[in-house]
C-alpha cells in the first residue's frame, strides 16, 4: 500500500469492494489517487444508526479518517464523510451492474486505474448510454493491459478486406478466408465497424461517441470475453448484465 502518512489524516478514493465480516461488520476496499487500494475494517458497517453507513457503500467516493498501522494489511476505519454518492447509479439496476463490473475489474488488476474509473463512474453517473460508458472503460482497460483486440485487419492473416468475424481466441479480426478454419460467428460489415470504432475510442471523445450506435451490449459481451481470455480475471458481477441482456 505504501501510505506514510500521520497519524489522523485523510485519505480520499472510491469503495470498490465491500465483503461482509461478523454479523455488523464489513471490510471494505477503497481505490485512492496516492496509495492504490486500501482495505478497511469498518465496524457497524450494516447498522443503519452507524455514523459511517452513508459514506461506505459501494460505488461512493467519500473521505476516510484511519491511523494507519504499516503492520496491518487491513487498517481501521474511524470515521468516513460522503464526498458524492453517484445517486443516479444507485437508484438504476443497469446502472448498478455496469458499475459493479467496473469495480470489481478496478479491484482485479495491480495498476492504480483511480482517474479511470472516476471518470467512468461520473459519466455512467450523467449518462443514459451505460453500455457506452461501460465499452469505452473495457477499451481503456484492455490498452492498459496489453491486450487489446486486433481491429486494422485480419489478426491471423494480415489482410485488410474481406473481414467478417470478430475472434475471441485469436484476439481480433478474422477475414472470409481465414474463417473457414476458425468458423467464429460472422457480423454484419456496421457491427464490425462499431467494434473498430470503439476500440480506438477514449473519454477523451466520448460526447462524440454519443452519437454514434456504440450503446451496444453485444460489443460489451464480445469486449469481456476479450478480457477474461487474455487477463484471467473472473468477474463474478458480468453474471447480472447477462440476466439482464438474456
Amino acid at each position: 500500500m505504501g501510505i506514510n502518512k500521520e497519524m489522523n489524516d485523510l485519505i480520499k478514493g472510491i469503495v470498490i469492494n465491500s465483503i461482509d465480516y461478523k454479523e455488523n461488520d464489513a471490510i471494505i476496499t477503497i481505490l485512492t489517487s496516492e496509495y492504490g487500494k486500501v482495505a478497511l475494517y469498518v465496524k457497524g458497517y450494516k447498522k443503519i444508526t452507524s455514523k459511517n453507513v452513508y459514506a461506505t457503500q459501494l460505488f461512493d467516493y467519500s473521505s476516510f479518517l484511519f491511523d494507519y498501522n504499516p503492520n496491518k494489511s487491513i487498517q481501521i476505519l474511524k470515521s468516513a464523510n460522503l464526498l458524492k454518492q453517484f445517486s443516479n447509479i444507485k437508484t438504476d439496476y443497469e446502472k448498478i451492474a455496469v458499475a459493479s463490473v467496473i469495480c470489481e475489474i478496478a479491484n482485479a488488476v495491480e495498476d492504480n486505474i483511480y482517474d479511470l474509473i472516476f471518470e467512468a463512474l461520473t459519466k455512467l453517473n450523467d449518462t443514459e448510454q451505460s453500455y457506452l460508458v461501460l465499452n469505452v472503460y473495457l477499451v481503456m482497460m484492455l490498452n492498459l493491459l496489453g491486450i487489446s483486440p486486433y481491429v486494422d485487419g485480419c489478426v491471423n492473416c494480415g489482410k485488410t478486406n474481406n473481414i467478417e468475424s470478430i475472434s475471441i481466441k485469436e484476439g481480433g479480426f478474422i477475414c472470409s478466408y481465414c474463417n473457414i478454419e476458425f468458423n467464429d460467428e460472422r457480423f454484419d460489415i456496421d457491427f464490425l465497424k462499431n467494434f473498430r470504432i470503439i476500440n480506438k475510442a477514449s473519454f477523451e471523445v466520448f460526447d462524440k461517441l454519443l452519437t454514434l450506435n456504440l450503446n451496444n451490449f453485444k460489443l460489451t459481451d464480445i469486449l469481456i470475453q476479450i478480457l477474461i481470455n487474455y487477463s484471467g480475471i473472473y468477474l463474478k458481477s458480468y453474471q447480472s448484465l447477462i440476466n439482464l441482456n438474456s
